[in-house]
């Protein structure tokens, strides 16, 4: 695949260009020339121009002049006081890119929408709020503009669709049916509509309508009590009771065929009974409703009832709970296959777990690890008697493959429905020798098998040898490997990569030293944890003389960053090729200042960032030594969009929630991959988070954490030293506490802040010792406005900055969160409101004061104590 564009030289943005050979600047320069007409008013076709230099891949729409003899069979749709809307064929018809052809070509009599006013500042303005970007189907999508030649009209021509009957924008569902919703919610008051009697209640019910949004949601009703028969008790406890029904006349659901609503009689509801709820307000409704969706499937609220003879209100929601216990499924999947984690998390406990290992530690990890279990594809961690093993045969020095007799757990959901063994699986032993003298030691090597989600673990269980006592690591055995030819040590057959092979042939072929034997010793060692092709980065010594076109990027306090060209370029392994270099490869140098004596400590620091390599973590290719000052410099991937501080001005207009929440969701995944490995960032702030591509694309939203810890002077080991951005550093930190995975959760709260205002925090500030003293005595935080973002965001934020650091979420919480609230539907209203009070705002920018910094420094705080004390805080 090209990396440039064979015209010009530019190098694409997105892979998908380059699959396409669509370059935007030849792509704008043949559309001006071949296909583009001009209105002949200079602030029109400046304007014009403007729109088309947002263009960034092939997808975006081509905003142009259009004369008005292309539009025909005009058709009025509404007029209104301020503006009209036609309906319209454009002869022509807009500008699309053949992907076969790789060129643009027009799709003729295109049926389009005219929206007309008088005032071309008022069009002009308005345009600026339709978006060019075909995959965000929330913001009206806009094709060009126009002037009826008769009337003088200027003319916005819009791709989307209106509803012929009231002239609202309609939505074209994946099934191609057009949902108007001012229509549907009209014919739905008209048609299916029961009365309460409470206009409390029957204001709420018509409030619950107007958030639906399509066809695919749930009509929220009041529902008379006694449509409701076979009632069945799931659950009791002190604040509801949960059960089963079934609905006499049944939900309403829309019918593509006949294209009506239509019920279905009988259907199974689950009814829970709110305790004391008579004289409920509308806010208590609102409560008690918000954290339900009217989409169907999980979370779906169907409408209200009440018990005629308690007067308790009941909420009606489709089946989406355990028959046994009453509780809700977790996700679609278990509720698919009725698969309850708390009834089979009490199941395992009953059959499986009649042992004991005789320590209460490793006792206490499995029950933990078991308490993990989310879905029926999760593995089980068990602990498994020795006397479960045959056929024991050594295969390296403390390794032993085995058959495990009863075998591993797993979940039968295709036919019996309940966890089965799985007899007479081949598994692999790993002795770990005198562990039963060194049990802390063995947990923390069990524990780096169980980092991963349970479904992807590689690990059985724990066993013992009763002879020894030496406790076992029980792990999947691999079919695929084998034995090298050349070596004879175990490799894998898959790709016929031998570690020591491959290793042997690379330090002969390929590897230079820097004739430091201190250096050349930690290069060594961190090669030697490559333990196969997939992790296929060496790390190297690269020669100062391999880079070139070395231009600076970015200066920090401790270090400054340059791009660079190297010549030899990345050595990886090619399954086909073996090993082979990618000359030319663009790369980041981080030239560390006064590290000519460079530390033990500070090279600890660089075999940390080497160990991620992770899509998410900015990868690490080598070290290397400018000559004349011999400042040692990292060899950093290169990232093109820049850090988060410098990608949000370029494309904060097209930065909308569902991306805000996407892009949030990566770093916290990314902190946790950190975290899950006993570590902690200590400089996590915007400007260590990079981004792949320089213009947003979310098909193709790759952005890296980058200075894994590495903020500090490299000769200084000092880590009393308290460095970094002021705003981001957490309160217990600039009070001389350690730094914690917490102190990265309260960084974390002021990257939510940044990703939802566009500000940085404590912008209008200096950054000072006063500063400092109202964020530990007095808990300031940035100020933020309802508007720009929803309460439950607001919310999140804050408990990630609380002042207390026990009292923060952790990591694994947080990305469960985000990943919840970027898939659910309920929260769209929220996000959609956000992102219009973004849409409404001349400028996200803010002045920043003079004395603010956000780059990473040492901090004074040693007058903080004296300040602090006498109020429980120093």
């Amino acid at each position: 695949m090209p990396s440039q564009c064979k015209k010009c030289d530019e190098k694409y943005i997105y892979k998908h260009n380059a699959n396409n050979e669509w370059c935007k600047s030849c792509q704008i320069n043949d559309l001006k020339n071949n296909f583009l007409s001009w209105s002949g008013n200079e602030i029109i076709d400046d304007f014009i121009q403007e729109m088309q230099n947002k263009i960034v891949d092939y997808n975006d729409t081509i905003f142009e002049w259009i004369p008005f003899d292309q539009l025909g069979d005009i058709k009025k749709i509404i007029k209104n006081d301020s503006i009209t809307i036609y309906s319209a064929i454009w002869e022509d018809g807009p500008l699309d890119y053949d992907n076969d052809e790789n060129e643009y070509i027009r799709v003729q009599d295109e049926k389009v929408f005219l929206k007309c006013s008088h005032d071309l500042t008022e069009i002009l303005n308005k345009a600026k709020t339709y978006s060019i970007k075909k995959q965000y189907d929330k913001f009206l999508n806009i094709l060009g503009i126009s002037q009826n030649p008769y009337t003088e009209e200027y003319i916005m021509v819009l791709e989307d669709e209106y509803c012929e009957n009231c002239g609202e924008p309609i939505k074209i569902e994946d099934t191609g049916v057009e949902f108007c919703k001012s229509c549907q919610i009209n014919y739905l008051e008209k048609n299916f509509t029961n009365m309460s009697g409470n206009k409390i209640i029957d204001d709420f019910v018509q409030e619950m309508r107007l958030k639906m949004n399509d066809f695919n949601e749930s009509v929220f009703e009041w529902i008379p009590n006694d449509q409701f028969y076979n009632i069945k008790e799931m659950s009791n406890n002190n604040f509801n009771i949960t059960y089963l029904a079934k609905w006499r006349d049944g939900e309403l659901s829309y019918k593509y065929e006949q294209k009506e609503w239509v019920r279905n009689p009988g259907n199974e509801v689950v009814l829970k009974y709110l305790y004391n709820s008579q004289n409920f307000t509308k806010e208590s409704l609102n409560n008690e409703v918000k954290e339900y969706s009217l989409k169907k499937g999980r979370d779906g609220v169907l409408g209200i009832s009440q018990d005629p003879h308690t007067n308790d209100y009941i909420l009606i929601f489709q089946n989406i709970c355990c028959e046994k216990c009453g509780k809700q499924y977790i996700n679609l999947m278990n509720q698919t296959y009725k698969w309850c984690k708390p009834c089979q998390i009490n199941y395992l406990k009953e059959n499986f777990t009649n042992w004991s290992s005789g320590n209460e530690e490793i006792d206490d990890l499995i029950h933990e690890t078991q308490l993990r279990i989310d879905n029926m594809l999760d593995k089980v961690f068990e602990w498994i008697p020795y006397n479960q093993f045959s056929d024991i045969d050594e295969i390296e020095e403390g390794k032993f493959s085995a058959l495990w007799k009863d075998g591993s757990l797993i979940y039968d959901y295709g036919g019996k429905k309940e966890w089965i063994r799985n007899p007479n699986k081949k598994v692999c032993l790993k002795y770990l020798y005198d562990s039963q003298n060194n049990i802390d030691v063995f947990l923390d090597e069990v524990k780096t098998y169980l980092t991963k989600e349970l479904e992807e673990i590689e690990i059985h269980g724990i066993s013992q040898d009763p002879f020894t006592n030496d406790y076992i690591i029980v792990l999947y055995q691999r079919d695929s490997y084998g034995c090298c030819e050349e070596c004879g040590e175990e490799y894998n057959k898959d790709n016929e990569w031998c570690k020591k092979c491959q290793m042997d042939k690379i330090n002969k072929k390929f590897l230079s030293w820097s004739g430091n034997k201190k250096i050349d010793d930690f290069v060594k060692e961190l090669q030697s944890k490559i333990e196969d092709p997939d992790n296929n980065i060496i790390f190297e010594w690269i020669p100062y003389n391999q880079f070139s076109d070395i231009k600076e990027v970015g200066n920090g306090g401790f270090a400054t960053v340059y791009s660079a060209i190297w010549k030899d370029g990345l050595l990886e392994y090619e399954y086909n090729y073996g090993w082979t270099r990618t000359s030319n490869t663009k790369v980041a140098l981080k030239y560390l200042i006064n590290s000519q004596d460079i530390s033990d400590e500070f090279l600890s620091e660089v075999k940390a960032y080497s160990n991620h390599i992770e899509f998410d973590i900015l990868k690490i290719f080598g070290i290397s030594q400018e000559p004349s000052t011999k400042n040692y410099v990292m060899v950093l991937e290169y990232a093109e969009g820049g850090n988060f501080n410098d990608w949000m001005i370029v494309n904060h207009d097209y930065f909308y929630w569902s991306a805000k929440l996407d892009t949030l969701y990566a770093i916290i995944s990314g902190l946790l991959k950190i975290h899950e490995k006993e570590m902690v960032h200590r400089d996590f702030h915007t400007g260590n988070i990079l981004f792949k591509n320089p213009i947003f694309h979310k098909s193709e939203l790759s952005l890296y954490i980058s200075d894994m810890g590495l903020s500090g002077e490299a000769g200084n080991t000092d880590k009393t030293g308290i460095y970094g951005v002021l705003p981001y550093v957490a309160p217990e930190v600039l009070r001389g506490e350690p730094y914690t995975k917490a102190s990265d959760i309260y960084s974390f709260g002021m990257i939510m802040y940044f990703t939802a205002t566009g500000r940085q925090p404590f912008a209008n500030r200096e950054h000072d010792f006063n500063l400092t003293l109202d964020i530990c005595k007095d808990n300031d935080r940035p100020r933020i406005s309802e508007q720009e973002a929803p309460q439950f965001y607001i919310d999140l934020m804050k408990r990630c900055w609380d002042s207390d650091p026990d009292s923060r979420p952790d990591a694994r919480e947080l990305e469960s969160l985000i990943f919840n609230l970027s898939t659910d539907r309920k929260i769209k209203e929220q996000l959609e409101e956000a992102d219009e009070y973004d849409k409404a705002q001349s400028t996200y920018y803010s002045v920043i004061h003079s004395n603010a910094f956000y780059i990473s420094r040492m901090l004074d705080t040693s007058e903080l104590p004296g300040q602090l004390k006498g109020i429980g805080l120093e």
